[in-house]
């Protein structure tokens, strides 16, 4: 894919959310299921990732030079390493958390990611007493925190 590097406002198409609120309530989801796949190190990274892509809702394109430093600057100087950071990166992706698209600059080099949050998957929920073929379903759907 050919995505041109630039400001953040020309990614807002990459957005799965209408607001930071609705971000934050799928991060929350996401993290409530999956927290336990990552390190302790690996989820500073992710925690970090997310509070970069509030200026349009789950996206985020800053160097991973940048969110290390904020990280390294946060923690007195015992941030996460580059390795640490990219294998939150890889698990995050497996996960289905992101979508990573790769960016380039005018003159074709690669220049930073783009990293796009997925809403977290919501369940099919059926009405009360649902029948599908003849057959009857009474089901009820209650989110547990």
């Amino acid at each position: 894919m050919n995505l041109k590097s630039g400001r953040i406002e020309g990614f807002e198409g990459y957005s799965q959310f209408k607001s930071v609120k609705e971000f934050n309530t799928h991060i929350e989801m996401w993290l409530a299921v999956k927290k336990h796949e990552f390190s302790k190190g690996e989820l500073v990274g992710l925690k970090r990732l997310v509070r970069f892509s509030a200026k349009v809702p789950g996206v985020c394109n800053a160097k991973i030079g940048t969110l290390l430093k904020a990280i390294n600057e946060e923690y007195h100087g015992n941030g996460i390493s580059r390795s640490t950071f990219k294998r939150m990166i890889i698990k995050a992706k497996d996960l289905g958390i992101l979508t990573i698209y790769e960016t380039e600059r005018k003159n074709g080099s690669q220049s930073s990611n783009l990293y796009s949050f997925n809403s977290f998957p919501q369940p099919l929920v059926y009405p009360p007493n649902f029948t599908l073929q003849g057959f009857a379903f009474n089901y009820s759907y209650r989110h547990s925190s």
